[in-house]
This record gives structure tokens, C-alpha cells and sequence, in this order.
């Protein structure tokens, strides 16, 4: 009977220990940005679309990543835009239902700012002026300056809650690439704090690539959320050579890999084979930190500030050796996409 009794408790404690244990699959996040076409709000950018100021060019790109929206959204893949300034600009003066379409289809539109003369809670208030409701997320702030800027968000509560894309400017080697989400402290943005006011969700590699993903998920921590974000820049999809109203470098030939329709092509071929990967489930930024919040009590964060997960390349290079350039520029160099 002691016996009985002894297997019992342990098969109880055992139980317990179950139901405890947080193991979740790896959330897998999809990231557009959109830059600003002009610094300090008069330095025209070269390499950035005038998505305010030429509403052919503004359409073109609205309409693709339409398209894209609705492959993803057929994948159940959940997009997070990341929009600046001068994008929601264009949008509001030549596209204005572009916001309220994407929404509609499950994707997310966030707060996306360089700052070089407008700021984040004012980049917020631009998608709203262009119809969009935008979420919680700061998307994309420099890792130099990521102390004071959490001074700067308590300035505007209920407005930003959620960090993603904690950079080096340029995204170069040694850029921090957690895997999993934590409240940033206000000493250390790298350490939890249980008290802290903000989430922070890490994008890991954000290597566009199956091999990477895959081992995202093999290598996924005990007791974390853990996440994985592939990045897209919207300067990716050019229009078909010869469209008038667009300046020659935001086009290209209708059997180049940059040309926008072969971009979603490649993109749906790819999240086809993410589909089928286990332990993997599409997410955005906004589920992710509702999941870390229902399991907040049951989660680790005793890890190694010191010895953070950092590349040991640049994004644009590591992408661009697995066979997916981030740019049109450095596309048309490229002969093929390699998954």
C-alpha cells in the first residue's frame, strides 16, 4: 500500500511538473519596412522610393504588396508593415484604402522611424492620418540608443508597448539576434525585468532561409517564447521595365528574380516550404507578446547577458550567401535565388 501510495505522489508531482514546463513551437514572424525617402526632411535618399511624391511609384508598390498580402494571408502567414513617414504620406494622397485592405486580411500595421526629423509617436499618428490603426510596435530603433528611447516612449503610454528590431545601423556584424522575448531593464536592455514596461520580441537571424529556420527550431530554448523574423524591405518588388511614371531603377525586366511578380513568387514557394516544417507556427508581433504575457510566470530568463547571440556577419551578406539579396540594387548583380 506504501508503495501505491509513494508511485502516486510521484506520478502527481510528475504531473505537475507538466503542466508547469512551458514548450511552445518557434513563432515565426514576417517584417516589412518601408525608410523615409528624404533625411532631416529635406535630403532626398537615393536608395528609397518617393513613395509621397511620385503617385505612380507610391501605386505600384501599394498594389504589389497587395498581392503579397493576399499570398500571405493564404499561407496564414500574418505580416507586421513597418511603415516611416513619408510612405504613409503617399499612401494617404494616393492609396488611402491600402492600410484598412491589409489590415482586413489579418496583417498589422507598426510604427517603422529613423528619426531624422520625425519621430516615432509622430510616424504613429501619420498611419493614422492615412487610415491605418497601427499597433503597439516600435519597429526597428538603434541598439546605441536604446536606453534613452524607452524614456522617450513613456512619454506616450498605451502607444508603444512592443519592441522588435534592436539594430546596428547598417545591420552589420555583431548585431544582437536573440531569439526570444523579455522585458528590457532600464539599465541593462539586455536583461529581464519582471517590472519592466516594455516587451521585447528578438528576430534571431533573419536569414531568409529554410536551412536557418530550420535550425532556429531545433535550437529552441527551454522554458523561452522563442521566435524567428524574416525580413522584407518594400524597395524588393520592381515594376516591369518601360512603366511610365517610374524612374528606371525601381524597374526591371519581366524574367529578372527582383521583378515584383517573381518576388512573390519566390515568396510563396518559400512559405509553402515553411508550411511544412513542424514545431513552427506563423505569428505576428502583437500575438507573440500575448503569448509571452499568458506565460510570462512560467518562463526562464536566466541567461548570459554578456555573452548575448550576435552575428557573425552582415544581414544584407548573410542573405545574400543563402541565395536571397535584400536590395533591387544588389539583385540585378545576382542571376538566381537559391532557398
Amino acid at each position: 500500500m506504501k508503495k501505491l501510495i509513494l508511485i502516486l505522489a510521484i506520478l502527481f508531482i510528475t504531473s505537475c511538473a507538466v503542466e508547469q514546463a512551458y514548450q511552445e513551437p518557434l513563432y515565426f514572424n514576417v517584417i516589412f519596412h518601408n525608410e523615409e525617402d528624404v533625411g532631416s526632411c529635406t535630403n532626398p535618399k537615393a536608395a528609397t522610393p518617393d513613395y509621397d511624391g511620385n503617385q505612380e511609384l507610391l501605386l505600384h508598390f501599394t498594389n504589389a504588396f497587395r498581392e503579397f498580402g493576399e499570398m500571405a494571408q493564404g499561407h496564414g502567414v500574418k505580416i507586421n508593415f513597418g511603415s516611416d513617414w513619408t510612405f504613409s504620406n503617399g499612401v494617404e494622397n494616393f492609396d488611402p484604402t491600402f492600410y484598412t485592405d491589409m489590415e482586413a486580411m489579418g496583417h498589422e500595421i507598426d510604427a517603422h522611424a529613423h528619426q531624422s526629423c520625425i519621430l516615432y509617436h509622430e510616424v504613429r499618428e501619420d498611419i493614422i492620418d492615412a487610415g491605418g490603426t497601427p499597433t503597439t510596435v516600435a519597429s526597428g530603433m538603434e541598439e546605441t540608443n536604446i536606453q534613452e528611447q524607452m524614456e522617450y516612449f513613456d512619454n506616450y503610454p498605451n502607444e508603444f508597448e512592443i519592441f522588435w528590431g534592436v539594430a546596428q545601423a547598417g545591420h552589420g556584424e555583431g548585431e544582437e539576434i536573440s531569439s526570444w522575448v523579455w522585458r528590457p531593464s532600464r539599465d541593462n536592455w539586455l536583461e529581464h525585468d519582471p517590472d519592466g514596461d516594455y516587451i521585447h520580441i528578438g528576430h534571431g537571424e533573419q536569414v531568409n532561409s529554410i536551412n536557418y529556420i530550420q535550425e532556429a527550431i531545433e535550437n529552441r530554448y527551454d522554458d523561452r517564447v522563442n521566435t524567428y523574423s524574416v525580413f522584407i524591405g518594400t524597395s524588393h518588388f520592381l515594376a516591369s521595365k518601360d512603366t511610365p511614371g517610374i524612374p528606371k531603377d525601381w524597374t526591371a525586366t519581366i524574367d529578372d528574380e527582383s521583378h515584383w511578380e517573381n518576388r512573390i513568387e519566390w515568396w510563396d514557394d518559400f512559405f509553402t516550404e515553411v508550411d511544412n516544417l513542424e514545431n513552427l507556427e506563423y505569428a505576428s508581433l502583437t500575438e507573440v507578446a500575448e503569448i509571452f504575457e499568458q506565460n510570462e510566470d512560467n518562463l526562464n530568463f536566466d541567461y548570459d547577458t554578456e555573452n548575448h547571440p550576435r552575428s557573425d556577419g552582415s544581414m544584407a551578406a548573410k542573405n545574400e550567401k543563402a541565395g536571397y539579396p535584400l536590395t533591387g540594387f544588389v539583385t540585378r548583380k545576382t542571376k538566381t535565388l537559391i532557398k
